[in-house]
């Protein structure tokens, strides 16, 4: 059984955090919960926001803004490796 769009678009997303910000996946599904609780839009809603910006460019500058501050957030909260 194939995944839902929802699924996919979350995977997705998931994957753009974690390349833009080098983060492991459950962190970067936390910053998208985060921005979900902050805005009120639906994580799924976020998730598919998110894949847009990264095919089209465009993302609501409220949504990002938040966007890249979780990331900066949870980046500086990372422990080292070694």
């Amino acid at each position: 059984m194939r995944p839902g769009p929802a699924i996919r678009a979350l995977c997705r997303a998931i994957g753009i955090v974690v390349t833009l910000a080098r983060l492991r996946a459950e962190d970067s599904r936390d910053v998208l919960r985060e921005i979900s609780q902050h805005t009120d839009i639906k994580m799924r809603h976020v998730a598919e926001l998110i894949v847009q910006w990264a095919q089209a460019g465009h993302l609501a500058s409220d949504i990002r803004h938040k966007l890249e501050r979780s990331m900066a957030t949870r980046a500086t909260l990372r422990p080292e490796p070694g």
